[in-house]
């Protein structure tokens, strides 16, 4: 029961930044950050790339590299450095650069 919690705390730390990111961004659909492919299109649309982009984060290795540079384009779009968008694949160091990109402020998102 304890490690029930713990993962579902865990998911709620890594999925409640996106959600916060599309609020900021104007997404109707904010509550696709909790879903587990929802969100992949939630990134791509805040990142401002076409939802055909999906079908790329789908594919084994090719989405290491692509959900890179999606974040890069979430972190501008944050008015926060490019490089820092990237710091999202590394485990761990993802949890907090996740909650320093939702908490952005300016940007063409805005609250």
């Amino acid at each position: 029961m304890a490690d029930t919690f713990f993962w579902l705390a865990l998911y709620l730390i890594e999925t409640v930044p996106i959600y916060m990111v599309a609020r900021k961004s104007g997404q109707q659909n904010a509550w696709l950050a909790f879903v587990p492919i929802g969100n992949l299109w939630l990134l791509c649309d805040m990142a401002e790339m076409e939802a055909w982009f999906l079908i790329i984060l789908l594919v084994p290795y090719v989405n290491i590299v692509f959900l890179g540079f999606v974040w890069w384009r979430i972190a501008e779009n944050t008015n926060k450095p490019g490089w820092v968008g990237p710091l999202m694949l590394i485990p761990l160091v993802n949890l907090a650069v996740g909650w320093y990109i939702a908490t952005a402020e300016g940007g063409r998102f805005v609250a």
